[in-house]
């Protein structure tokens, strides 16, 4: 490209990481100065540039991640003396990949953090037709082909498109994939990945995202770390027990009672929501040693942890594991912790949701088919949740809720008939409000006569 712009009498340079690259900090200077008129960077520049003078960005590089082209289109986003615009130029190719440019570019003016394919479609109708609403100042400009060609790319959404979407942009921001504890606090169901890919690890394991110490510790012991994501908890003991041997090394491998009591009420104290849980056996070592010997430690060894298989065996006061690889044991370890703390999380949430009781209840976000909904109502566990129409205030103002057998589905100002549920969910939410492989709650708690609409 650099060539072809200085066959055409502009003054450019190409950068990148090769041999035969022009400086990089003295073409950043020369262009600055407006010594040059382009530069040509290859995994350049996307970002800690500060040159304010830029006014013009070509887009040549296709991507699937919307904080790399946002980074890449913020190097021109600076303000400069003499600088009244920029032009962002995208060169847009026959993949759907494309859209997730027009994606970013619009959402902010649609609302929200992601736009569905239908809102896409719409957003470029009204664009075509002129009747978008942008920011003082800028206009956006698609060839009539270039529209054509984006509205062929549509799809329905697979379930499991949110969860990917926000673990690759994860990645992207951070330069790492996140864990699935941190995928279920920034709203996602790390289990949602069960049906496509066996686990959340065999998820990771498909986006290449597992070392080769990893790859094997999952190898080796699949059927134990894809049971330990969905071992019945009815509470935390079964997790800090095994949080407890990985904190003393003894897992794979074994421990006393003594010392895992010990392990145990340490873990706890740190935390008063797992003391709480616990309860008054955590200052009795006697008592808590035998909470866990008939609780956990029984549970585990009677093979009701990860499936019919025992990975567990009690014997004389010594807890041990028996069938688990500990031959790359501290990638195995990193697996096992990593599915313990997103467990120990999501339990200690799910036991504060059930709490709800009285003049408050919580409800889910779902989608039906015309968006985002609350759904289901839980009647039976909240007897006190209102039927047919009431009175809610969301944000400080009145509105009018639906709550019909399963579901609250519309909500309305006062008089009006639009439903504005949808777009409210998606405004606290994100654009995936709702979809497979998020979990969103919303609250209701009695105000006197009104019920207030909280987001959890």
């Amino acid at each position: 490209m650099a060539s072809y712009f200085r066959h055409n009498g502009l003054r450019a340079v190409s950068v990148h990481s090769g041999p035969d690259s022009a400086p990089r900090a003295g073409s950043l200077e020369k262009l600055g100065k407006g010594e040059l008129d382009i530069i040509c960077s290859v995994d350049m520049f996307n970002e800690g540039l500060d040159l304010p003078e830029i006014d013009t960005v070509m887009m040549l590089r296709p991507t699937e991640s919307r904080v790399l082209w946002l980074q890449q289109f913020g190097r021109g986003l600076r303000k400069a003396a003499g600088k009244q615009t920029l032009n962002v130029i995208d060169y847009i190719g026959n993949h759907r990949t494309f859209l997730l440019k027009p994606q970013t570019l619009l959402l902010e003016m649609m609302g929200g953090s992601k736009l569905s394919d239908m809102e896409l479609a719409h957003a470029l109708s009204l664009l075509e037709k002129g009747e978008l609403d942008l920011p003082p100042g800028c206009e956006i400009t698609y060839d009539l082909q270039a529209v054509d060609i984006l509205t062929k790319l549509f799809r329905k959404p697979k379930k499991d498109e949110a969860l990917r979407t926000f673990y690759e942009d994860h990645r992207a921001l951070h330069g790492s994939r996140p864990t699935a504890r941190e995928a279920y606090h920034e709203g996602y169901a790390p289990r949602a990945a069960r049906k496509s890919f066996g686990s959340w690890l065999g998820f990771v394991r498909v986006m290449g995202d597992l070392g080769p110490g990893q790859e094997a510790a999952f190898t080796a012991n699949r059927d134990f770390l894809e049971g330990l994501e969905t071992t019945q908890m009815t509470k935390s003991y079964k997790m800090l027990v095994l949080q407890a041997m990985l904190n003393e090394d003894c897992f794979p491998g074994e421990i006393t009672l003594e010392q895992l009591t010990q392990a145990v009420a340490r873990l706890a104290r740190r935390s008063a929501n797992l003391r709480a849980d616990i309860s008054e056996e955590i200052d009795d070592l006697d008592k808590l040693g035998k909470l866990l010997e008939r609780n956990p430690i029984d549970a585990w060894c009677g093979g009701k942890g990860t499936g019919k298989k025992a990975y567990f065996r009690y014997e004389e006061g010594v807890f041990r594991s028996v069938g688990v690889e500990g031959g790359e044991r501290e990638a195995f370890q990193e697996l096992v912790r990593e599915i313990v703390d997103w467990r120990v999380g999501e339990y200690l949430d799910r036991k504060s949701l059930d709490q709800s009781a009285g003049e408050s209840f919580v409800v889910k976000v779902n989608h039906n088919r015309q968006g985002p909904c609350l759904l289901p109502l839980q009647r039976d566990k909240y007897p006190q949740i209102p039927e047919g129409e009431a009175t809610v205030v969301i944000e400080g103002e009145e509105y009018v809720a639906r709550f019909v057998s399963i579901a609250v589905n519309v909500v309305r100002r006062v008089g009006e008939k639009e439903n504005l549920l949808p777009g409210m969910l998606r405004k606290w939410f994100g654009e995936d409000a709702g979809a497979s492989g998020t979990r969103q709650f919303v609250r209701f708690e009695r105000r006197g006569d009104e019920w207030e609409m909280v987001m959890v």
